[in-house]
C-alpha cells in the first residue's frame, strides 16, 4: 500500500452510500415494510448487501419485480416519513471533510444515488460548505464502474486523475476510480461487500472514517 504523502494529491471525492451517509439500517427497514405492503418476501439482509451498489431502480426491480411505480411510490412514502427524524453522517465525517478543506484539498461527493434522495439528504447533512461540488445520478448518466461521473467531476475540480483519490465502499467505487486513472481507496467502516472490494487491491483500505485523516496526515485524531 501507497505512502499518501507521496502522492501530491489536491482532491478527494467521496461515494455518498456507506462512505460519508449511513443509509443501510433504514434501508433494510424500507425494504421490508415495501414487501410487506405489496405482498412480497422480505428480502434476506445479505442479498441486500450483494446488490446494493446497483443503481436504485435496478435494486428495487431486482428483488421487486413487476408494478414499478408502485414499488417506487410504496418506497419513497415509507423513505419520505422518517428519513429526516436524524442526520446519518458517520462519525467522525463532518470533522474530515473540514480538515481536507482547511488543508487546502478540493472535495466532492459523486454517487449513483438518484438525485431525488441524494440531494435532499446532501442538504440535510449540512456539509454544503465543505464539499466544492456534488453528482447524483441522473437520467442519462452511466452508472459506476463507467469512468465518465468522476471525469466529470474531476474535470470541474481542475484536477488530473493522478492528484484525485476516489473514496467509496463498494467495488464499482475502485473500479471506477482505476478506469478513470485516479487514486483508490477503499472506505470499509460500513461496506457490506468487503472481500470484493479488498480483492481488487485499492490502493488504500480504511476501518475507520479517522484513518483517512491521518493517512493524509490532517491530524484527525
Amino acid at each position: 500500500m501507497q505512502d499518501a504523502g507521496d502522492l501530491q494529491l489536491k482532491a478527494v471525492v467521496f461515494d455518498w452510500d456507506l462512505t460519508l451517509w449511513n443509509s443501510w439500517d433504514i434501508h433494510l427497514s424500507l425494504m421490508n415494510q415495501t414487501a410487506d405492503a405489496l405482498a412480497y418476501p422480505r428480502p434476506v439482509a445479505a442479498d441486500l448487501g450483494r446488490e446494493y451498489s446497483r443503481p436504485f431502480l435496478d435494486h428495487l426491480a431486482w428483488f421487486f419485480p413487476g408494478g414499478q411505480q408502485e414499488v417506487v411510490d410504496t418506497y419513497m412514502g415509507f423513505y419520505h416519513a422518517v428519513v429526516w427524524q436524524e442526520r446519518r453522517l458517520y462519525p467522525g465525517v463532518a470533522e474530515l471533510l473540514k480538515q481536507l478543506k482547511e488543508n487546502g484539498y478540493r472535495t466532492a461527493v459523486l454517487s449513483d444515488k438518484r438525485q431525488v434522495f441524494g440531494v435532499p439528504e446532501f442538504e440535510h447533512s449540512g456539509l454544503g460548505p465543505v464539499i466544492d461540488r456534488v453528482l447524483f445520478f441522473a437520467d442519462g448518466m452511466a452508472p459506476k464502474p463507467d469512468p465518465s461521473g468522476l471525469q466529470d467531476v474531476m474535470g470541474s475540480l481542475d484536477v488530473a486523475p493522478d492528484e484525485c483519490l476516489f473514496v467509496g465502499d463498494s467495488h464499482r467505487d475502485i473500479e471506477c476510480a482505476r478506469r478513470a486513472g485516479a487514486r483508490s481507496g477503499a472506505a470499509l467502516w460500513a461496506s457490506v461487500e468487503r472481500e470484493r472490494v479488498l480483492a481488487l487491491k485499492p490502493e488504500f483500505c480504511w476501518e475507520r472514517v479517522d484513518d483517512v485523516g491521518i493517512t493524509l496526515g490532517l491530524g484527525v485524531a
